[in-house]
């Protein structure tokens, strides 16, 4: 039968940005977490103390985080897709400046680099592209699906990467592998385009902000201050884990060995960064289902209180091995100010 004017065009399904989302995600978030198991090669190789290292991550994750608001109108104006693609080539762009830096100079646009990149990268956009493509009953698995790929991706790249830094023992050529393997980000962003521009606009739609309204708006907001706060605090945990612990447990020596395979101190970093990646896909679906039960800031409140009290275990557990080791004496580890 033919196809008359009056008939609908056919869609493609949701899914695909879901996938194509979740996989940009795996390999962006994955890649940037496993930015601590350079920690110790390039101070070695570089001669310089670990804040420089330390400090370009910190400055590429407040612009990340600086920059995340004005994305969203960048990409209203230019597209999802073409948002992403771009993000996605500054970010390459900036881990090939970090592979081939012999200095700090280098090494610090090279983070800033990652940090433009992953912004206009990363979930904003990203979620925003989902959410318009997704009917609104499917809307909260598709998100879910897709917040699962930067979890899976901390899980299943960082052990790669620490893999490839112990085989080759070059943290330039680990590098540029990593770079090479998240040009994949880019020919992805195809599965995010969207057909927005004969779309009438749905009844009581409120008009569009500009950047400016919107952040006017919420920064006359408690609950926005409130939330923006608990957030930074969640960052900080989460970026300081990520880039220290690989270099503590390397520091310590700390190797193991199960089913006859040795694990080094430096895999065994990377596999502590990704089992957290690995837990935390359960931990999101666990507290989501709590979140639809209970009071979503009473379950906020008490996922922070654990994470404390998991932090402050870990740090008694320390400070009490480290006292109780016959190589060190208690006032070259707890005695000092580290410990107290």
């Amino acid at each position: 039968m033919p196809t008359t004017s009056a008939d609908p065009a056919p869609t493609r399904s949701f899914w695909v940005p879901v996938i194509c989302g979740a996989v940009i995600l795996t390999i962006g978030i994955g890649a940037r977490q496993s930015f601590g198991i350079f920690q110790k090669p390039i101070a070695l190789d570089l001669k310089v103390g670990r804040e420089l290292w330390s400090f370009g991550n910190a400055l590429s994750m407040l612009l990340m985080g600086v920059l995340s608001p004005f994305v969203g109108n960048v990409a209203d104006r230019f597209g999802t897709a073409r948002t992403v693609a771009a993000g996605g080539a500054v970010y390459v762009a900036g881990m090939l400046m970090i592979a081939a830096a012999t200095e700090g100079v280098l090494l610090t646009l090279g983070n800033a680099l990652t940090g433009v990149g992953m912004a206009a990268a990363g979930f904003g956009p990203i979620f925003g592209a989902i959410t318009r493509q997704t009917p609104a009953e499917k809307r909260s698995i598709a998100l879910g699906v897709a917040t699962a790929g930067g979890s899976f991706g901390q899980f299943a790249v960082v052990p790669i990467a620490s893999l490839l830094q112990e085989r080759l023992g070059d943290w330039h050529l680990t590098m540029l592998v990593l770079a090479l393997g998240s040009i994949v980000m880019i020919p992805l962003t195809l599965g995010l385009r969207e057909d927005r521009g004969g779309a009438p606009a749905r009844p009581g739609t409120a008009p569009a902000q500009t950047s400016r309204e919107a952040l006017h708006e919420a920064f006359g907001s408690r609950s926005f201050w409130l939330l923006t706060v608990g957030f930074f605090v969640c960052g900080f945990h989460v970026a300081f884990v990520g880039l220290h612990l690989p270099a503590y447990i390397s520091d310590k020596g700390v190797g193991m060995t199960a089913l006859g395979i040795t694990v080094s101190p430096l895999e065994l970093g990377g596999w502590a960064i990704g089992l957290v990646g690995l837990f935390n896909i359960f931990g999101s679906l666990l507290w989501a289902w709590l979140g639809s039960r209970h009071k979503r800031k009473d379950m906020l409140a008490l996922l922070y209180l654990l994470r404390s009290a998991v932090f402050a275990v870990f740090l008694i557990v320390r400070c009490r091995g480290s006292a109780s080791s016959p190589l060190r004496p208690r006032s070259a580890s707890c005695g000092s100010a580290r410990c107290r």
